[in-house]
């Protein structure tokens, strides 16, 4: 497991779970609203069948919409950030776009016109839980479980960029609809190379978040024609002008078992430094949550925005970026103003988050006298990156 790319997916979780905020708990409502006025049948909760029912319906529909977000090159901008990690851990689900759970919820709501929403909550969290546990490579292949369910061997699958791995094993619970549509493929004995076809060779949330679409806008206006852009935007990410909806299997790069992953080498103060502030990330991102109903919006807001900026840094200083060192000196003075904010909402308030503020202060302060100091190790970052940069071209 490397520092950069588990630090990466944990950024990216929390980045995902800040925008959801404004529209937490919208999605439950809106299948309520449905269940509640435009159901056409309202399956018994307690019914063993209603729940099977719920349980083969929503993996059904998993498939389906999964599917889809791998052969149409909009969706692939809602799902290619989780495939972005060359790494294969249990950190990797957190690795998501942002979008991502608002393009799931719509796919369910059709089985508002049927299932209880109570039903449908607990099978939607189950099947989540459940995704976490095949992203492993060390669970091996588990026998005659293989043929009715999605194990961690399938999903190996799934992730690798290896030709024979492309569009492969989309189920979620049951393999079996890979087995019936046509998308199955067994884990084979040669070593498979995880991530996208083209590496994104970066740590940068903002590339992770945005790199299809800025690939859909380059191709767009790269082809001639409104029916190739129109094939641009909706047909698979493979397809070129002249080729099928998926494009050619052919033009996808073959990865060699030994290429190396992007993993630039962080001086070991530089790890400790991350690994400071990813805690300090994770425990102010926690704190915010449990106390949601007690901050305002202003401070919501300003927390939020805060948090997005400390996933941008820490980006960079994992890209060993020769602009970390400047955001550093801007977002550690930053915090103060949001702590000031902060004591004053939570001033009569004995919470862990009042507590935790006093340790966050002199990270954020000894940080800061850091950047503004230590010259010699700001220019060795700089001088590390360029190095980086010149490996990577060779």
């Amino acid at each position: 497991m490397r520092l950069n790319d588990s630090v990466t997916n944990i950024s990216q979780g929390i980045l995902i779970e800040i925008f959801k905020i404004p529209v937490r708990g919208a999605e439950l409502l809106l299948y309520t609203w449905i269940y509640n006025n435009w159901r056409l049948h309202a399956l018994p909760w307690d019914s063993p069948w209603t729940w099977l029912t719920c349980m083969v319906t929503t993996d059904f529909l998993f498939y389906w919409m999964h599917r889809a977000t791998h052969q149409c090159s909009i969706l692939w901008q809602f799902h290619e950030p989780h495939h972005s990690s060359e790494d294969f851990n249990l950190t990797t689900p957190l690795r998501l776009s942002i979008f991502t759970s608002c393009t799931m919820w719509l796919t369910y709501l059709p089985m508002a016109f049927f299932i209880p929403p109570s039903v449908f909550l607990v099978h939607y969290q189950l099947n989540v839980i459940f995704q976490y546990w095949l992203h492993s490579e060390y669970i091996p292949r588990l026998g005659v479980l293989e043929y009715v369910f999605v194990t961690p061997s399938h999903h190996r699958v799934h992730h690798g960029r290896n030709r024979w791995c492309i569009d492969k094993n989309f189920g979620s619970i049951f393999i079996l609809w890979d087995r019936l549509f046509g998308t199955f493929e067994p884990e084979r004995n040669t070593k498979i190379v995880y991530g996208v076809t083209t590496p994104l060779r970066t740590f940068s949330p903002i590339q992770i978040q945005t790199g299809v679409l800025q690939n859909i806008w380059h191709r767009f206006k790269t082809v001639e024609g409104l029916s190739n852009k129109l094939s641009v935007i909706f047909k698979g990410p493979g397809w070129k002008p002249g080729t099928s909806w998926l494009g050619r299997l052919e033009d996808v790069p073959e990865p060699r078992e030994d290429e190396p992953k992007y993993d630039p080498q962080l001086p070991m103060w530089l790890e400790i430094y991350v690994s400071f502030h990813t805690g300090a990330l994770v425990i102010g991102y926690l704190q915010l949550i449990l106390n949601l109903s007690m901050v305002s919006a202003w401070t919501l807001t300003l927390s939020s925005l805060f948090i997005i900026l400390t996933t941008i840094s820490i980006g960079c200083l994992l890209d060993l970026s020769s602009s970390a060192p400047i955001l550093e000196i801007i977002r550690c003075p930053l915090y103060f103003i949001l702590d000031t904010i902060i004591q004053r909402e939570f001033q009569r308030s004995f919470t862990i988050l009042y507590l935790s503020m006093y340790g966050f202060r002199s990270l954020f302060l000894a940080s800061f006298v850091f950047w503004i100091l230590a010259c010699p190790f700001t220019k060795k970052l700089q001088i590390s990156n360029v190095m980086q940069k010149k490996l990577a071209i060779n």
